[in-house]
Formats: structure tokens, sequence, C-alpha cells
């Protein structure tokens, strides 16, 4: 045994990626999957804190109608799936209305694409209980400053899939406008047995597995009535051009909106400025067809007076004819025709003298 001289071994001999730095963080063939692990945390934090003040989101259950599976309505999200806390929101917009009056310079933490409480939809998420992380300790917040036993996770209905974790791509469904929400707008009684009552307060986030599973029209009956555009995506990732594709495609709806607002305020005032013309010409034919008629009515009412003043002379003509002889010896026609041969003579006589 032994004898041979023996070899020199060598770390890099043994070591994986010996005198190469690819086994290193920092390393260019390892810039993608450091890209996912960003991304992943930053959905993470998007899908758990404001973006206005950084506080942890309240996932604690609704109270209302008994629904212990969804977070409250107090979470709103915006176009480009940030969430905000509602009273957040509603604070940066007063803010920003405020600086707008006073011509100073806007600070707004919203963004430009938030245009006021329109463009903020509810955030329903479907949550479950989870074991506490700190051992059963009560000092667990969970984002709304009380201690509880419990810390809720946001998943998803269908595949039950945390969506909280970042790693699960999801939607917020926005309902389409309900035309009989009109109505209750202007007063009319609310009926809590209504079949849309139940569905503003149950949950509205899934995971894009489940609509790829369930399909658009798969998902109507539950949580329709909407559309695919309407679907916003939470915390869209900035690699891959995802982003960049909301942000276009926001852009161009936001100027198909606004060019189809002033089409049809110019249709408006087109059809007001036709509807003006209809009755201005309508006018005028009726004063045209009037005046024949007023001028007819005129005639007929001087013809009139001309008429009874005419007979009332020729009344009074015939009655001083048959008080007077000689006056009636002469235009009397009745009386001549009885005359005698005396009388005639006479009456010549009468006329010559």
């Amino acid at each position: 045994m032994g004898g041979d001289g023996g070899t020199i071994s060598s770390n890099r001999t043994y070591l994986r990626g010996a005198g190469k730095a690819c086994h290193t963080a920092d390393h260019p063939s390892n810039a993608a999957k450091r890209a996912k692990l960003e991304d992943t945390e930053q959905a993470r934090l998007i899908l758990t804190t404001c973006a206005i003040s950084g506080a942890v989101l309240d996932l604690t259950p609704s109270k209302r109608h008994g629904n212990n599976s969804c977070s409250s309505a107090d979470i709103v999200v915006c176009p480009y799936g940030k969430l905000y806390k509602r009273e957040e929101a509603l604070e940066a917009l007063l803010r920003r209305s405020q600086q707008i009056n006073n011509s100073s310079n806007v600070n707004d933490a919203l963004g430009s694409h938030v245009r006021g409480m329109k463009d903020l939809h509810p955030v329903r998420f479907y949550v479950t209980t989870a074991a506490p992380s700190n051992g059963g300790n009560n000092n667990n917040n969970n984002g709304n400053g009380k201690g509880t036993m419990a810390r809720y996770t946001a998943t998803c209905p269908i595949t039950s899939g945390e969506i909280g974790s970042g790693n699960v791509p999801s939607f917020v469904i926005v309902r389409s406008k309900n035309p009989k929400s009109k109505d209750k707008k202007k007063g009319s009684p609310s009926n809590d047995n209504d079949e849309t009552d139940g569905i503003e307060f149950s949950p509205n986030v899934i995971s894009e597995r489940a609509i790829k599973e369930m399909g658009i029209d798969g998902l109507q009956s539950e949580y329709g009535p909407f559309e695919e555009r309407n679907m916003i995506r939470l915390a869209p990732p900035k690699a891959g051009g995802v982003f960049e594709e909301i942000q276009r495609k926001r852009e161009a709806r936001v100027e198909e909106e606004r060019v189809a607002k002033m089409q049809k305020k110019k249709d408006k005032k087109r059809k007001r400025g036709t509807t003006n013309e209809d009755v201005s010409a309508k006018t005028k034919s009726e004063t045209k067809t009037s005046l024949p008629i007023v001028a007819a009515a005129a005639s007929a009412s001087i013809q009139g007076k001309k008429t009874s003043v005419a007979d009332e002379a020729r009344s009074n003509i015939q009655t001083k004819v048959a008080n007077n002889a000689v006056l009636s010896s002469l235009f009397g026609g009745a009386g001549k025709k009885n005359q005698t041969e005396k009388e005639k003579r006479d009456a010549l006589f009468t006329r010559n003298c």
C-alpha cells in the first residue's frame, strides 16, 4: 500500500462551479430568477398593503348578511391593479382638489389615471382562517390594530389558491351597471331579498386559473353580469410587458369614452337645433295658414256690415214711399197695375205741373 507518490487534491476540483461565478446570486444567468422573485415580492406587497399609506390591509370578514368568508368593502382597486384603503383614497382625492383650487403644486398620491371615485372599484376577497404564525400570541394585529387569534388569508373561492402570496395571478371582477340601480338612486326602497343584493356582498376576486377553467360565460351566474374587458388584473408584473399592455388599453379606453361623450353632446345639440327649426317652421306655416282665414273672416264681416246698411236704407226708403202719395205714385210699382185710365191721366197731369 502506498509508495505511489499520492496525489495533491485541489478544492476547485470538488466544488461545483469552481473557477466560475455562475453559482453566485448576481450572475447574469440568474437575472430571470431574481426578476421573478422581485415581481413576486412586489405583488405580495401590493396585495397586502395600501399603496398610499403602506398600512396592512384589513381582511377581516364582513358581518353583513352573515357572510363570514368575504372581506369588508373598505378596500378599493385602481385600473392599474393597486389596492387602497377607501378612506385613504378619499382623503387623497380631497387633497388633490384642494391643491388644484389653491393653484399649488399637485402632489398626487393616486396618480393621474384615477380621476375620481368612479375609477376606484370595491374589492372583496374570499378569506380563509389560518393558524396564527406567532404561536397563539394575541399580539397579531392583522392590519386592524386589534389583537386576534386568527390570521386571514385571501384565497381564490374556486381553486383555493392563495392570492395574497403574489404567486397566483388574480383579477377583480367589475360588474356591469344595472339599469335598475338608477331607480334605487332616485329613492326607491331597496329590497334585502333582491338577488343582486347577495352578489354585491360576495367575493369578486378570483384567480386566472379559475377563469380559464370556468370560462367567462360560466362565471356570469355567480359573479355577473360582467365583461372580460372590465376585469382588473391585481398587481400586474412589470416584466413581460404586462403592465405596459394594461396601460395602453386603459389609455385607449379613456380616449374612446371621451370621443363618445363628445359625439353624444354634438348629437344632442344637433337634435335640439333640429327641434327648434321644426318648431319655427311649424309656427311660420301656421301663421301663413291663419292669415287667409283671418282675411276672409274680416272680408265677410265687412260685407255683412255693408249688407245690413243697404237693407236698412232700403227699408227706410220703402217706408217713406208708402207714406207719401206722390212718391208712392211715382215709385210704387204695385199700384200702377190697378190704375184706371182716368187715374193715369191725373197722375200725368200732376207730374207735368
